[in-house]
């Protein structure tokens, strides 16, 4: 008898804790896929762009990464950056969801032209 009200209670705590993490995260589905979308597009820019610079395809426009472009640690500070960037776009949304859902869906459009563009040079 003991035992069953343990294990009942166990599992009260279990589904509050997992209920809340369920609140959390429900109706965050655009949100997600938007920021998941914009991390992969950021990062497939940085291999993109490494490759067209080292093989001589192209010159890094960036200012600021012009210099690690050609070094082994680039595609870490564009990974870094990205998930920097999605994390503060995740903070917004908590606060300003439509402003959040805005700002990402303005920054993946770029993203996506600018990596049309870079592909353009290998055509």
């Amino acid at each position: 008898m003991e035992v069953e009200a343990k294990q009942d209670t166990n599992s009260k705590k279990i589904n509050k804790l997992m209920g809340n993490l369920t609140s959390h995260f429900a109706g965050t589905y655009r949100i997600r896929l938007l920021l998941g979308s914009l991390l992969a597009t950021i990062v497939a820019d940085g291999v993109i762009t490494r490759f067209l610079v080292l093989n001589g395809f192209a010159d890094e426009g960036n200012p600021f990464l012009r210099f690690w472009v050609e070094q082994d640690v680039f595609l870490i500070i564009k990974l870094l950056g990205g998930l920097l960037a999605v994390l503060y776009l995740w903070s917004i949304y908590k606060r300003q969801p439509k402003l959040s859902i805005y700002c990402s869906s303005l920054f993946l459009t770029a993203y996506i032209f600018i990596i049309f563009w870079n592909l353009l040079i290998l055509h």
